[in-house]
């Protein structure tokens, strides 16, 4: 069967032709590709130049095949006749007759595909894309075709029945008319399917599929959209959301539309481990990830100290010195506002976005008032990330609202009280254990996250948490060990926070990093803690605001929305 995106679409536009066209398509070979319904919602590359292409406009099938090449399909249902070689359709619901042109729409979609490959793709100028129109609800055994329509690429209801051969006898013609385009593109076919797809509204996710382990393809929201397909006439914008709300997934997904070989984009974050991450698992050409300090050190000869490295990286930026004609910036709440000042200018008239959550602001002097006085600000609501009860309790310890998810309900995080660091450390093997071994995690998708610095003399520093492997980032066999500051920008399946003092959370600073550490789990969060009892009344008051809050473990549960366990209890069954 084919690899078909999306693998079930919610709705076929109301059209019961595509429908059974995609059901067709269905049955092509395993090595197949077939995108469905897929819009382009920027003008792209030809615009810079002073082309003509629509800004937008839509495909109803794109079929990339390794063996053949790429052949879009446009679809055309209902009743349809062709009289002076002029196709017409009725309404069924009006009795209203009108004129179609599907291979116009065909042939514009390919034309879009064609600039798009061409300026992204070198070998794309032996690719072969065709096109072909379909109509499904009607035979044209003995109909006179328009001139312009060959019979190859001309398929009705009777192809249905046997789709493989269809298409082939419809690429056998390109073939033909097209003699200097290369039929089998096996090594270029998925960098085919990894440009179109975010050309259409389809973006690839950097994290694991728990159930598939491998990279999947998700459609943005119409939240996402929305924003991006704004960003195409903006030359300077900040994007701001909560933890979860998809910052990282749509800066990744920008910074592919920008980049070409013309058009370098450089890609800050702060942290050097997200920049690790990035660089480990995203494959974006003519996109280099960086963090700010590297950055620097990259630009500076070698000897220099890091204040001198960063003093002359300003310098560049001012200068326009940087070899780069975009830059976007992830986690740029954490950034000095004169490095954005300096960055900005940086670009001349290139692009310039910057991604942040005010609330994970957890560095000193941050250039949260410089962000939020951007003149073009968006802000992203929809949390993507995390099940509805971890944004629950990450955002009521921000005092935020808790915004909707695409997650369902999920588990409640767990709150665990241990006695010493000794029972923490034998909890999370224990834990560990449990998800591995029990619910088929794999070690690369949990991660133990420490509240406070992982210091000298730290049991978390000398532990190497019995048979399990540890790395800072996610690595492929090793559970992920770090501070939340080291940590921010990551995420996995399954999350453990330990040195939870909860009495620390009067204070702002220390709400703000148990916000970000518990928004970093997708699936399932622990909380470890050796909190007392006693110490709990101050800290009552501090998150819920109220002077009259108990100072209570059920009490804090409660407000927060996670569970109370023993040691004893199963910690992934709810109860």
């Amino acid at each position: 069967m084919a690899k078909m995106i999306p693998a079930s679409p919610s709705s076929f536009n109301g059209s019961i032709g595509e429908e059974r066209v995609f059901d067709a398509l269905k049955a092509l070979p395993e090595d197949v590709t077939v995108l469905y319904s897929l819009r382009w919602t920027h003008p792209g590359p030809s615009r810079a130049r002073g082309g003509d292409f629509k800004p937008q406009g839509e495909g109803d099938f794109v079929v990339v095949d390794p063996r053949n090449g790429v052949l879009v399909i446009e679809v055309k249902g209902g009743d349809i006749r062709c009289e002076s070689g002029q196709w017409l359709q009725r309404n069924r619901k009006t009795g209203e007759t009108y004129e179609i042109w599907p291979e116009q729409q065909a042939s514009n979609t390919v034309y879009r595909i064609l600039e798009e490959l061409t300026y992204r793709l070198s070998s794309s100028n032996r690719i072969l894309v065709g096109s072909a129109v379909w109509f499904p609800d009607v035979e044209l055994k003995g109909t006179p075709l328009p001139p312009r329509c060959a019979p190859e690429t001309t398929l009705d209801s009777i192809a249905l029945d046997s789709a493989s051969d269809a298409l082939g006898r419809a690429f056998h013609y390109w073939r033909s008319v097209l003699p200097g385009k290369k039929a089998a593109i096996a090594d270029a076919a998925e960098a085919v399917v990894s440009i179109l797809a975010p050309t259409f509204s389809l973006v690839r996710t950097f994290r694991q599929s728990l159930a598939e382990q491998e990279d999947q393809l998700v459609r943005l929201t119409r939240e996402q959209t929305r924003v991006v397909e704004f960003l195409d006439d903006q030359r300077t914008a900040a994007i701001t959301g909560p933890a979860g709300t998809g910052k990282t997934m749509l800066a990744l997904e920008k910074a592919r539309r920008l980049a070409s070989p013309k058009d370098q984009v450089l890609f800050l974050c702060y942290n050097a481990g997200l920049r690790q991450h990035l660089r480990n698992t995203v494959n974006l050409p003519n996109v280099q990830f960086q963090n700010f300090h590297g950055l620097a050190l990259s630009v500076a000869p070698d000897g220099v100290s890091l204040d001198e490295a960063v003093d002359l990286l300003l310098e560049a930026c001012e200068e326009e010195r940087l070899p780069y004609q975009h830059i976007l910036i992830d986690e740029a709440q954490d950034y000095e506002q004169h490095w954005l000042e300096y960055l900005e200018h940086a670009v001349g008239q290139g692009a310039f976005y910057v991604f942040y959550d005010p609330h994970q602001a957890i560095q000193e002097d941050a250039g949260v008032s410089w962000l939020n006085a951007l003149p073009c600000r968006l802000s992203l609501s929809k949390n993507c990330r995390n099940t509805k009860a971890i944004a629950r309790v990450a955002y009521r310890t921000a005092a935020l609202r808790v915004s909707d998810t695409l997650g369902d309900m999920g588990a409640k995080p767990v709150i665990h009280r241990v006695e010493d660091d000794a029972a923490s450390i034998r909890l999370v093997e224990s834990l560990i254990e449990r998800a591995c071994k029990v619910e088929g995690v794999l070690p690369e998708e949990v991660a133990v996250i420490n509240l406070e610095s992982i210091s000298e003399g730290s049991p978390w520093q000398r532990t190497k948490l019995s048979k399990w492997a540890t790395a800072e980032i996610p690595t492929k066999n090793h559970v992920s060990l770090n501070s939340v500051r080291r940590f921010k920008g990551l995420e996995a399946a399954v999350v453990i926070l330990v040195d939870v003092d909860f009495a620390k959370s009067v204070a702002r600073d220390w709400r703000s990093r148990f916000y970000v550490a518990c928004s970093r789990g997708r699936h399932a969060v622990h909380v470890v803690t050796k909190t007392k009892t006693e110490d709990l009344k101050e800290p009552m008051v501090a998150l819920t605001g109220s002077n009259k809050a108990k100072g209570s473990w059920t009490s804090l549960a409660k407000h927060l929305g996670a569970r109370l366990v023993g040691r004893n209890d199963d910690p992934f069954n709810e109860s």
